[in-house]
Protein backbone atom coordinates (compact mmCIF):
# COMPACT_ATOMS: atom_id res chain seq x y z
CA UNK A 1 0.00 0.00 0.00
CA UNK A 2 1.23 3.48 -0.83
CA UNK A 3 1.94 5.44 2.27
CA UNK A 4 1.49 9.17 1.98
CA UNK A 5 2.80 10.10 5.11
CA UNK A 6 5.82 12.10 5.65
CA UNK A 7 8.26 11.99 7.99
CA UNK A 8 7.98 14.40 11.55
CA UNK A 9 11.10 16.11 10.35
CA UNK A 10 9.45 17.07 7.06
CA UNK A 11 6.31 17.50 8.56
CA UNK A 12 7.92 20.76 11.00
CA UNK A 13 9.83 21.99 7.75
CA UNK A 14 6.69 22.19 6.44
CA UNK A 15 4.70 24.30 9.58
CA UNK A 16 7.81 26.22 9.86
CA UNK A 17 7.82 27.11 5.94
CA UNK A 18 3.95 27.34 5.67
CA UNK A 19 4.79 30.59 8.76
CA UNK A 20 7.40 31.91 6.78
CA UNK A 21 5.59 32.09 3.55
CA UNK A 22 2.64 33.93 5.62
CA UNK A 23 4.86 36.17 7.25
CA UNK A 24 7.95 37.21 4.92
CA UNK A 25 6.96 35.85 1.12
CA UNK A 26 3.19 36.85 0.50
CA UNK A 27 3.72 40.38 2.23
CA UNK A 28 6.77 40.43 -0.26
CA UNK A 29 5.46 38.85 -3.35
CA UNK A 30 2.38 41.24 -3.29
CA UNK A 31 4.94 44.36 -2.95
CA UNK A 32 7.22 43.50 -5.82
CA UNK A 33 4.04 42.61 -8.15
CA UNK A 34 2.83 46.35 -8.18
CA UNK A 35 6.07 47.71 -8.66
CA UNK A 36 6.24 48.67 -12.53
CA UNK A 37 9.33 48.71 -13.69
CA UNK A 38 11.04 45.21 -13.07
CA UNK A 39 14.29 46.79 -12.39
CA UNK A 40 13.38 48.76 -9.83
CA UNK A 41 11.48 45.57 -8.18
CA UNK A 42 14.57 43.52 -8.38
CA UNK A 43 17.18 46.29 -6.76
CA UNK A 44 14.49 47.28 -4.27
CA UNK A 45 14.94 46.87 -0.10
CA UNK A 46 11.95 44.37 -0.53
CA UNK A 47 13.78 42.05 -2.55
CA UNK A 48 16.65 41.99 -0.92
CA UNK A 49 14.55 41.77 2.30
CA UNK A 50 12.93 38.51 1.44
CA UNK A 51 15.93 37.16 -0.19
CA UNK A 52 18.16 37.36 2.96
CA UNK A 53 15.53 36.56 5.37
CA UNK A 54 14.58 33.11 2.88
CA UNK A 55 18.93 32.27 2.42
CA UNK A 56 19.36 32.83 6.52
CA UNK A 57 17.15 30.08 6.83
CA UNK A 58 18.84 27.95 4.16
CA UNK A 59 15.90 27.60 1.52
CA UNK A 60 18.44 28.27 -0.66
CA UNK A 61 20.86 25.28 0.27
CA UNK A 62 18.19 22.35 1.31
CA UNK A 63 19.22 20.14 -1.62
CA UNK A 64 22.78 20.55 -1.40
CA UNK A 65 24.51 17.78 0.89
CA UNK A 66 25.26 18.15 4.53
CA UNK A 67 29.15 17.62 4.05
CA UNK A 68 29.60 20.65 2.03
CA UNK A 69 27.34 22.88 4.06
CA UNK A 70 23.89 22.38 3.01
CA UNK A 71 20.87 21.05 4.79
CA UNK A 72 20.91 17.89 2.39
CA UNK A 73 16.77 17.66 2.52
CA UNK A 74 15.59 14.87 0.25
CA UNK A 75 13.42 15.25 -2.46
CA UNK A 76 9.87 14.57 -0.92
CA UNK A 77 11.17 17.66 1.51
CA UNK A 78 12.43 19.74 -1.41
CA UNK A 79 8.34 19.32 -2.78
CA UNK A 80 7.04 20.09 0.27
CA UNK A 81 8.80 23.13 1.35
CA UNK A 82 8.22 24.76 -2.39
CA UNK A 83 4.79 24.03 -2.48
CA UNK A 84 4.87 25.98 0.92
CA UNK A 85 7.00 28.81 -0.69
CA UNK A 86 4.95 28.91 -3.62
CA UNK A 87 1.33 28.97 -1.36
CA UNK A 88 3.68 32.50 -0.43
CA UNK A 89 4.88 33.40 -4.34
CA UNK A 90 5.51 31.78 -7.01
CA UNK A 91 7.81 33.92 -8.35
CA UNK A 92 9.93 34.06 -4.90
CA UNK A 93 9.24 30.45 -4.93
CA UNK A 94 11.05 29.91 -8.09
CA UNK A 95 13.93 32.30 -7.46
CA UNK A 96 14.89 30.51 -4.54
CA UNK A 97 14.61 26.88 -7.03
CA UNK A 98 16.87 28.21 -9.57
CA UNK A 99 19.14 29.48 -7.36
CA UNK A 100 21.75 27.20 -6.37
CA UNK A 101 22.10 26.04 -10.18
CA UNK A 102 25.52 26.61 -10.03
CA UNK A 103 25.97 25.26 -6.12
CA UNK A 104 25.07 22.55 -7.34
CA UNK A 105 27.89 21.57 -9.67
CA UNK A 106 30.34 23.03 -7.54
CA UNK A 107 29.02 20.71 -4.75
CA UNK A 108 30.06 17.64 -7.19
CA UNK A 109 33.34 17.52 -6.01
CA UNK A 110 36.34 16.53 -8.36
CA UNK A 111 39.17 18.32 -9.98
CA UNK A 112 37.79 21.92 -10.46
CA UNK A 113 38.72 25.25 -11.63
CA UNK A 114 39.04 27.17 -7.59
CA UNK A 115 36.23 29.47 -8.49
CA UNK A 116 34.12 26.52 -7.64
CA UNK A 117 35.06 26.14 -4.17
CA UNK A 118 35.30 29.56 -3.36
CA UNK A 119 31.22 30.17 -5.22
CA UNK A 120 30.23 27.34 -3.05
CA UNK A 121 31.20 28.42 0.09
CA UNK A 122 30.20 31.96 -0.74
CA UNK A 123 27.12 30.65 -1.46
CA UNK A 124 26.73 28.27 1.33
CA UNK A 125 27.48 31.05 4.02
CA UNK A 126 25.05 33.44 2.24
CA UNK A 127 23.04 35.02 4.34
CA UNK A 128 21.86 38.40 2.01
CA UNK A 129 20.58 36.55 -0.92
CA UNK A 130 23.37 37.83 -3.07
CA UNK A 131 24.35 34.89 -4.83
CA UNK A 132 21.99 32.54 -7.24
CA UNK A 133 22.39 30.63 -10.65
CA UNK A 134 20.75 30.23 -14.13
CA UNK A 135 20.12 28.04 -16.69
CA UNK A 136 21.15 29.28 -19.76
CA UNK A 137 19.77 27.26 -22.26
CA UNK A 138 16.36 28.76 -24.34
CA UNK A 139 17.47 30.63 -27.51
CA UNK A 140 15.35 33.28 -29.59
CA UNK A 141 15.19 30.39 -32.29
CA UNK A 142 15.50 27.36 -29.89
CA UNK A 143 13.54 26.28 -27.03
CA UNK A 144 10.71 24.33 -28.20
CA UNK A 145 13.40 22.09 -30.32
CA UNK A 146 15.76 21.23 -27.65
CA UNK A 147 14.83 17.41 -27.92
CA UNK A 148 15.09 16.82 -31.44
CA UNK A 149 17.94 14.64 -31.63
CA UNK A 150 19.51 12.70 -34.72
CA UNK A 151 18.67 16.16 -36.82
CA UNK A 152 22.21 17.92 -37.41
CA UNK A 153 20.46 20.67 -39.00
CA UNK A 154 18.56 21.80 -35.64
CA UNK A 155 21.18 23.39 -33.49
CA UNK A 156 21.84 25.49 -30.81
CA UNK A 157 22.96 29.21 -32.54
CA UNK A 158 25.36 30.12 -29.29
CA UNK A 159 28.32 28.88 -30.33
CA UNK A 160 31.95 27.86 -28.82
CA UNK A 161 34.50 27.43 -30.68
CA UNK A 162 38.25 26.36 -29.53
CA UNK A 163 40.88 28.83 -29.44
CA UNK A 164 43.89 26.70 -27.89
CA UNK A 165 42.97 25.46 -25.01
CA UNK A 166 40.32 27.96 -24.33
CA UNK A 167 36.60 28.23 -25.53
CA UNK A 168 35.06 31.39 -27.22
CA UNK A 169 31.32 31.75 -26.87
CA UNK A 170 29.17 33.63 -29.00
CA UNK A 171 26.00 34.44 -28.89
CA UNK A 172 22.61 35.05 -26.75
CA UNK A 173 19.93 33.26 -24.68
CA UNK A 174 15.95 34.37 -24.97
CA UNK A 175 14.35 36.81 -22.43
CA UNK A 176 12.98 33.83 -20.18
CA UNK A 177 16.78 32.72 -18.51
CA UNK A 178 14.72 32.19 -15.18
CA UNK A 179 17.12 34.57 -12.48
CA UNK A 180 19.15 35.44 -15.62
CA UNK A 181 19.35 39.55 -14.67
CA UNK A 182 20.58 38.63 -11.08
CA UNK A 183 22.70 35.61 -11.58
CA UNK A 184 26.05 35.26 -10.45
CA UNK A 185 26.39 32.43 -12.29
CA UNK A 186 25.18 30.39 -15.33
CA UNK A 187 24.71 26.40 -16.26
CA UNK A 188 25.43 27.49 -20.13
CA UNK A 189 24.84 25.39 -22.69
CA UNK A 190 25.96 26.37 -26.37
CA UNK A 191 26.55 23.87 -29.56
CA UNK A 192 30.52 23.18 -29.99
CA UNK A 193 30.24 20.23 -32.65
CA UNK A 194 27.37 21.63 -35.44
CA UNK A 195 27.60 17.90 -37.15
CA UNK A 196 26.36 16.50 -34.25
CA UNK A 197 23.06 19.26 -34.33
CA UNK A 198 21.65 19.15 -30.56
CA UNK A 199 24.19 16.26 -29.57
CA UNK A 200 26.86 18.68 -30.01
CA UNK A 201 25.95 20.64 -27.29
CA UNK A 202 28.30 20.98 -24.47
CA UNK A 203 27.50 22.15 -20.91
CA UNK A 204 29.62 24.50 -18.96
CA UNK A 205 28.79 25.98 -15.51
CA UNK A 206 30.59 29.68 -15.15
CA UNK A 207 31.32 32.39 -13.35
CA UNK A 208 28.78 35.19 -14.34
CA UNK A 209 30.95 38.10 -14.37
CA UNK A 210 33.86 37.21 -16.90
CA UNK A 211 34.60 39.55 -19.97
CA UNK A 212 31.88 39.70 -22.68
CA UNK A 213 28.48 38.79 -20.23
CA UNK A 214 26.26 40.96 -20.98
CA UNK A 215 22.47 41.26 -19.39
CA UNK A 216 19.42 42.69 -21.11
CA UNK A 217 16.71 44.68 -19.52
CA UNK A 218 14.82 42.03 -17.00
CA UNK A 219 11.42 41.18 -18.79
CA UNK A 220 8.15 42.76 -17.99
CA UNK A 221 5.96 40.36 -17.14
CA UNK A 222 1.99 39.47 -16.78
CA UNK A 223 2.87 36.78 -13.88
CA UNK A 224 4.99 35.42 -11.66
CA UNK A 225 6.76 38.94 -11.61
CA UNK A 226 9.05 39.08 -8.31
CA UNK A 227 10.83 36.17 -10.73
CA UNK A 228 13.78 37.99 -12.37
CA UNK A 229 14.33 36.63 -16.30
CA UNK A 230 16.05 38.15 -18.97
CA UNK A 231 18.52 37.68 -21.90
CA UNK A 232 22.15 36.71 -21.49
CA UNK A 233 24.48 38.13 -24.18
CA UNK A 234 28.09 36.45 -25.01
CA UNK A 235 30.65 38.86 -27.21
CA UNK A 236 33.93 36.92 -27.19
CA UNK A 237 33.73 34.88 -23.90
CA UNK A 238 36.66 32.86 -23.12
CA UNK A 239 35.75 30.24 -21.20
CA UNK A 240 38.80 27.76 -19.39
CA UNK A 241 38.48 24.27 -20.15
CA UNK A 242 37.90 23.86 -16.59
CA UNK A 243 34.44 25.07 -16.56
CA UNK A 244 33.55 22.00 -18.94
CA UNK A 245 30.77 20.00 -17.12
CA UNK A 246 29.83 17.85 -19.84
CA UNK A 247 31.73 17.58 -23.52
CA UNK A 248 28.81 16.79 -26.54
CA UNK A 249 27.58 13.86 -27.34
CA UNK A 250 25.03 11.11 -26.10
CA UNK A 251 25.55 12.83 -22.07
CA UNK A 252 23.59 15.78 -23.91
CA UNK A 253 20.09 14.16 -23.96
CA UNK A 254 20.34 12.25 -20.41
CA UNK A 255 21.51 15.46 -18.76
CA UNK A 256 18.65 17.55 -20.58
CA UNK A 257 15.88 14.78 -19.85
CA UNK A 258 17.37 14.41 -15.89
CA UNK A 259 16.62 18.26 -15.49
CA UNK A 260 13.73 18.60 -17.34
CA UNK A 261 11.99 15.97 -15.36
CA UNK A 262 13.34 17.81 -12.68
CA UNK A 263 12.21 21.18 -13.47
CA UNK A 264 8.45 19.91 -14.56
CA UNK A 265 7.97 18.73 -11.42
CA UNK A 266 9.26 21.61 -9.88
CA UNK A 267 6.71 23.76 -12.17
CA UNK A 268 3.55 21.53 -11.13
CA UNK A 269 3.94 21.92 -7.36
CA UNK A 270 4.72 25.44 -7.77
CA UNK A 271 0.97 25.48 -9.70
CA UNK A 272 -0.38 23.71 -6.99
CA UNK A 273 1.03 26.32 -4.44
CA UNK A 274 -0.40 28.91 -6.44
CA UNK A 275 -3.32 27.41 -6.93
CA UNK A 276 -3.74 26.99 -3.02
CA UNK A 277 -3.30 30.29 -2.06
CA UNK A 278 -5.96 31.07 -4.73
CA UNK A 279 -8.21 28.30 -2.63
CA UNK A 280 -7.47 29.34 0.82
CA UNK A 281 -8.25 33.02 0.20
CA UNK A 282 -11.35 32.36 -1.49
CA UNK A 283 -12.51 29.90 1.18
CA UNK A 284 -11.67 32.55 4.51
CA UNK A 285 -13.66 34.70 1.70
CA UNK A 286 -17.31 32.57 1.17
CA UNK A 287 -16.56 32.13 5.12
CA UNK A 288 -17.67 35.83 6.12
CA UNK A 289 -18.93 37.58 3.05
CA UNK A 290 -22.70 37.93 3.76
CA UNK A 291 -25.10 37.51 0.96
CA UNK A 292 -28.69 36.25 0.67
CA UNK A 293 -28.86 36.34 4.41
CA UNK A 294 -26.43 33.76 5.01
CA UNK A 295 -22.78 33.14 4.29
CA UNK A 296 -21.50 32.81 0.60
CA UNK A 297 -20.21 29.40 1.29
CA UNK A 298 -23.32 28.18 2.32
CA UNK A 299 -25.13 28.30 -1.29
CA UNK A 300 -24.59 25.30 -3.39
CA UNK A 301 -22.98 27.04 -6.35
CA UNK A 302 -19.94 28.39 -3.84
CA UNK A 303 -19.91 25.32 -2.12
CA UNK A 304 -19.30 22.97 -5.30
CA UNK A 305 -16.74 25.52 -7.37
CA UNK A 306 -14.73 25.29 -3.91
CA UNK A 307 -15.02 21.63 -3.23
CA UNK A 308 -14.23 21.23 -6.93
CA UNK A 309 -10.79 23.39 -6.41
CA UNK A 310 -9.95 20.92 -3.37
CA UNK A 311 -10.60 18.22 -5.00
CA UNK A 312 -8.00 18.96 -8.34
CA UNK A 313 -5.49 20.54 -5.95
CA UNK A 314 -5.24 17.21 -4.21
CA UNK A 315 -5.17 15.01 -7.73
CA UNK A 316 -2.42 17.26 -8.74
CA UNK A 317 -0.32 16.95 -5.66
CA UNK A 318 -0.49 13.35 -6.06
CA UNK A 319 0.72 12.98 -9.21
CA UNK A 320 3.74 15.58 -8.50
CA UNK A 321 4.45 13.29 -5.09
CA UNK A 322 5.00 10.11 -7.66
CA UNK A 323 7.31 12.10 -9.97
CA UNK A 324 9.31 13.19 -7.17
CA UNK A 325 9.49 10.14 -5.44
CA UNK A 326 10.88 7.89 -8.95
CA UNK A 327 13.89 10.92 -8.63
CA UNK A 328 13.73 9.80 -4.97
CA UNK A 329 14.91 6.51 -5.40
CA UNK A 330 16.91 7.29 -8.65
CA UNK A 331 14.89 6.68 -11.55
CA UNK A 332 13.56 9.73 -12.91
CA UNK A 333 10.49 9.55 -15.36
CA UNK A 334 10.27 12.26 -17.98
CA UNK A 335 6.44 11.52 -18.83
CA UNK A 336 5.64 11.08 -15.39
CA UNK A 337 6.60 14.98 -14.93
CA UNK A 338 5.48 16.09 -17.81
CA UNK A 339 2.06 14.74 -17.38
CA UNK A 340 1.69 16.35 -13.87
CA UNK A 341 3.11 19.45 -14.47
CA UNK A 342 0.81 19.99 -17.23
CA UNK A 343 -1.92 18.51 -15.06
CA UNK A 344 -1.14 21.05 -12.39
CA UNK A 345 -0.71 23.91 -14.54
CA UNK A 346 -3.95 23.37 -16.12
CA UNK A 347 -5.59 22.62 -12.54
CA UNK A 348 -3.81 26.30 -11.65
CA UNK A 349 -5.13 28.51 -14.38
CA UNK A 350 -9.18 26.42 -13.90
CA UNK A 351 -8.90 26.97 -9.72
CA UNK A 352 -7.36 30.30 -9.79
CA UNK A 353 -10.38 31.56 -12.30
CA UNK A 354 -13.06 30.11 -10.38
CA UNK A 355 -11.68 31.49 -7.22
CA UNK A 356 -11.67 34.71 -8.95
CA UNK A 357 -15.24 34.58 -9.65
CA UNK A 358 -16.29 33.46 -6.22
CA UNK A 359 -14.73 37.33 -5.33
CA UNK A 360 -16.84 38.47 -7.86
CA UNK A 361 -16.12 42.15 -8.22
CA UNK A 362 -13.68 42.21 -5.83
CA UNK A 363 -11.57 39.04 -7.74
CA UNK A 364 -10.63 41.82 -9.82
CA UNK A 365 -9.56 44.05 -7.62
CA UNK A 366 -6.00 44.81 -6.29
CA UNK A 367 -7.43 44.74 -2.85
CA UNK A 368 -7.25 40.95 -3.01
CA UNK A 369 -4.44 38.90 -3.96
CA UNK A 370 -6.88 36.38 -5.93
CA UNK A 371 -6.22 38.31 -9.54
CA UNK A 372 -2.70 37.99 -9.16
CA UNK A 373 -2.84 34.20 -8.23
CA UNK A 374 -4.92 34.12 -11.67
CA UNK A 375 -1.84 35.85 -13.25
CA UNK A 376 0.80 34.02 -11.72
CA UNK A 377 -1.13 30.86 -12.91
CA UNK A 378 -1.03 31.23 -16.35
CA UNK A 379 3.06 31.70 -16.58
CA UNK A 380 2.79 27.84 -15.40
CA UNK A 381 1.42 26.96 -18.79
CA UNK A 382 3.96 28.65 -20.55
CA UNK A 383 7.66 28.80 -18.73
CA UNK A 384 9.50 26.02 -19.63
CA UNK A 385 7.60 24.85 -22.63
CA UNK A 386 4.38 25.32 -23.05
CA UNK A 387 1.74 22.50 -22.13
CA UNK A 388 0.62 21.93 -25.82
CA UNK A 389 4.05 21.45 -26.78
CA UNK A 390 5.61 19.31 -23.32
CA UNK A 391 2.41 17.22 -23.90
CA UNK A 392 3.91 16.13 -27.57
CA UNK A 393 7.14 15.74 -26.57
CA UNK A 394 5.76 13.34 -23.57
CA UNK A 395 3.86 11.48 -26.44
CA UNK A 396 7.34 10.52 -28.12
CA UNK A 397 8.38 8.51 -24.89
CA UNK A 398 4.48 6.80 -25.21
Amino acid sequence: MVDFSLPEEIEKMREMTREFARQEVRPAGIELDRIPEPEKAYTSDTMRRVLSRAYEVGFHKMNLPKEVGGLGAPPMANIVVQEELAVGDGGIASHLLVAPMIAGRAAMGGNMHPFYKEYLDAFINDTKGEHSGAWAITEPNHGSDLFEFGQPEIQMDTRAVKDGDDYVVNGHKSAFVSNGWLADGYLLMVNVDPSQGMEGTATFAIPGNLPGITRGKPLNKLGLRALNQSEVFFDDVRISPEFLMLPPGPGYKMMLERMVTSGNTAVGIIAVGVARAAYEEALAYARQRVQGGKVIFEHQAIKLKLFNAYRQIEAARALLWKSAWQISIGQPHLPTAMAARTVASDMAMQVTADMVQIFGGYGISKEHPVEKFYRDAKLLQIMDGTNELVSLKAADYL
